[in-house]
């Protein structure tokens, strides 16, 4: 067997045909180059020159080195080789602008007399606007990939060198119309910024299909691999799945590359801010759109004070069943018990899906609140909420305190402690909203509530005014004090400086206090993660440290509490166990837990304050920094939740049958239910839940990246430094969504279902 050396510095060739064709092209190019560059140096920075240099350095290494030679032996070089073909040398080829340079550098006689007048030829410019349409290219470049990788063509392409030389050629081309859109590299012009965004993702989701058929195939594609020797004996199935894994990660690497580059351009204003900090939030005007209570009858049903207490009722029965249950049923099995089954598996997913979906319509229906009125009367609100505690502290203690109490007492497996946990709630919620002010509770204690009023962040639609003017205009502020159609805001916020929907619990008080109708659930503007009702965050209200940690919390806790059931975590924690050596999970998971959601935390949003600001070269302290560009997280943090929750819920959604017919033979309603109990898959295989989930990731990671880039444009006028100061943010964005790869990559502990 030959030596990894041997073999890499042994099979260099030199083509004649691509040494002088990509010799001859970079010749041309730098003597146009320099002559475009001294009539326009601002369209031709030295940077082009030095992408252009890259992109056909990268093509020669493709096609002359030892990739080659290896390509023919093992499936992973092949793909490597078919990664710097197709998604690494055009867009560094195109970001040379090559055009004008390549016409520049020709023989003057040449341009004039052959290829001028060629290229001005009418139906030459109606071909190509065709072809490099986003549409026709987009299925040009899928195609050309797809066809080549069937098995007849690729071994075809294996065997002749001839059908491989062609396979490289259109490989190129392809790729070459797949990244114009994208750049629009001059005299050109890209695509819109929605289309191109539009663009990458379907790219993303059609690498993800295509690698994932290599990943995870049990078939060898190729026989002719199993007819070569391996260079280090390597099985064919083996060199198979992970030439797929390394296209997948390398293919999302210059995807997630593109639409960093997109997003920035995308979002970049028109007009520049004036100055180097935006010192003020410009007002809000609204332009007609989506109301959804203007939607018949489910309108009138969203509105209805009626039907929301009576889907309060509704949630009050099955809090009662879970507790009943939790307390009397089955405690062996919390796939069996209602109290293991409706919160863990149901209740979870159905929440983030409707964050998702419409906002945070479950702080809405909470049946908690039906007491609120009670609670008051009997207590009589006589005690004032401390100032100190108005801001969210209470909360997030609670939130990281619920995380902690869910891995160390396995809670998702205890049905009596989960009815524990719905007792303590309805009784922490009474005595609150009936010792102190209305709202309290919801606003200041409430950890579900904190949850899900940053994960509103990304919600479609909020409560909010439809004419500003309107509200301008308003002396009652009946929204905020109420009257006798309703009580105003639980929660104190005014309409008219209302910023998302933070602390918004959709109650529709508001809706049905307001005595013009002005207030309705409009489709929200790009405004993700805005968690703050201040109008300038950079002024850092003393609550707005605490909404900052909240919104942390929540991101980093999403990779966390989905790691803690995977197994190498698992085994982490048990080697962690070991080496303290206490009996018990709790001291290995409590250290965890505060390295994870506290030490690190505040380690990297402190590292990416202090490097953005020595980048951007700003003189703004470190912790207004983190309160402003933090909730860049949110979006990212909200798709592990959403990947997280919806695989519970679609991998047990029919775990509710065998708990309802225990229950039912439990009360002598079913004669031997428990004998008919089954648990069935739901034909979803393994591979299209990765594949999903990591399509859920991958749009929560550019949502992220445009909130940081918006968020640092808020801060800087100069889209460079903007970059500069998001660059930091965008990198541990970038690596949680390779951690939350990693964790669905894992195996998994099937938690609540009898497996």
């Amino acid at each position: 067997m030959e030596s990894i050396a041997a073999i890499l510095l042994g099979p260099w060739s030199f083509d004649f045909e691509i040494v002088v064709g990509l010799g001859l092209t970079t010749i041309v190019y730098m003597r146009g180059f320099r002559e475009i560059r001294a009539q326009l140096p601002g369209r031709f920075p030295l940077w082009r020159r030095r992408a252009f240099i890259a992109g056909v350095t990268v093509l020669w290494l493709a096609l002359s080195s030892p990739i080659d030679a290896l390509a023919d032996l093992l499936l992973q070089f092949h793909m490597l080789q078919h990664w710097l073909l197709l998604l690494v040398a055009p867009p560094l080829i195109w970001l040379g602008a090559p055009a004008v340079p390549l016409m520049r550098g020709l023989p003057r006689r040449w341009l004039v007399d052959g290829l001028g007048p060629f290229l001005a030829w009418p139906a030459v410019h109606r071909g190509f606007d065709f072809v490099v349409r986003p549409a026709v290219s987009w299925s040009v470049w899928a195609a050309t990939i797809t066809i080549w990788h069937l098995p007849f063509a690729y071994q075809a392409a294996l065997r002749a060198k001839g059908w491989h030389d062609f396979e490289h050629a259109t490989f190129l081309l392809a790729s070459l119309l797949f990244w114009f859109p994208l750049i629009g590299p001059w005299p050109g012009k890209s695509a819109s910024g929605g289309a191109r965004v539009l663009y990458i993702g379907a790219s993303m989701v059609f690498n993800t299909v295509f690698s994932a058929v290599f990943t995870f195939s049990n078939r060898l594609f190729y026989p002719a691999y199993a007819e070569m020797p391996s260079p280090w004996g390597i099985a064919p199935l083996a060199d198979q799945n992970a030439a797929g894994a390394f296209l997948w990660i390398a293919g999302s690497v210059s995807m997630g590359v593109a639409a960093v580059a997109v997003i920035f351009s995308w979002l970049e204003p028109s007009l520049p801010v004036v100055g180097q900090i935006a010192q003020s939030r410009p007002a809000r005007r609204r332009t007609a759109g989506l109301d959804l209570l203007r939607i018949p009858v489910f309108g009138t049903a969203l509105r209805s004070l009626r039907i929301r207490r009576a889907v309060q009722v509704v949630m009050l029965g099955l809090a009662a069943a879970i507790v009943l249950d939790g307390f009397l049923g089955v405690g062996g099995e919390s796939a069996l018990n209602l109290a293991g089954v409706l919160p863990w598996t149901y209740w979870r997913g159905l929440l983030v899906i409707a964050l998702l979906v419409i906002g945070n319509v479950f702080c809405a229906v909470c049946p908690f609140t039906l007491t609120r009125s009670l609670a008051g009367r009997l207590l009589g609100n006589r005690l004032e909420w401390p100032t100190a505690l108005k801001s969210p502290w209470v909360a997030v203690a609670g939130f990281l305190l619920f995380l902690w109490a869910y891995e160390v007492f396995s809670l998702w497996d205890s049905p009596w402690w989960t009815a524990w946990i719905v007792v303590g709630y309805f009784a922490s919620f009474f005595l609150v909203e009936g010792l102190f002010p209305r709202g309290t509770f919801c606003r200041s204690v409430c950890p579900i509530g904190q949850f899900q009023f940053v994960g509103s962040a990304v919600a479609p639609f909020e409560v909010a005014a439809s004419d500003p003017d309107v509200c301008s205009n308003c002396r009652s502020h009946d929204c905020l004090r109420g009257n006798d159609e309703a009580p105003g805001c639980p929660t104190g916020l005014f309409m008219p400086t209302k910023s998302g929907s933070y602390d918004c619990t959709f109650c529709m008080d508001c809706v049905r206090a307001c005595p013009t109708g002005n207030i309705g659930v409009l489709a929200s503007p790009a405004r993700a993660a805005r968690m703050d009702q201040a109008d300038d965050r950079l002024r850092l209200p003393p609550t707005q440290i605490a909404y900052t940690a909240m919104g942390l919390t929540f991101s980093f806790a999403a990779f966390v509490n989905a790691a803690a059931m995977v197994g190498p975590v698992v085994d982490i924690e048990r080697s962690l166990t070991a080496w303290l050596g206490i009996e018990g999970r709790l001291p290995a998971v409590t250290l965890e837990f505060f390295v994870a959601l506290v030490v690190f935390p505040i380690l990297a949003a402190g590292l990416c304050a202090r490097v953005g600001r020595r980048l951007a070269h700003l003189e703004l302290g470190v912790v207004p920094l983190i309160a402003q560009l933090a909730p860049c997280l949110v979006p990212l943090g909200f798709s592990m939740w959403l990947v997280h929750f919806g695989f519970h819920l679609v991998t047990g959604v029919e775990t509710i049958g065998p708990a309802l017919s225990r229950v039912a033979e439990d009360l002598g309603v079913m004669a031997d239910a428990r004998d008919s109990i089954r648990f069935t898959s739901n034909g979803i295989s393994s591979e299209v839940l990765l594949g999903l989930g990591i399509g859920v990731l991958g749009i929560g990671l550019l949502g992220s990246i445009a909130v940081a880039w918006r968020e640092a444009r808020e801060v800087v006028g100069s889209p460079r430094r903007a970059v500069a100061l998001a660059l930091p943010w965008v990198g541990v964005a970038v690596l949680l969504y390779c951690v939350g790869i990693w964790i669905l990559q894992q195996p998994m502990e099937m938690r609540g279902m009898l497996m």
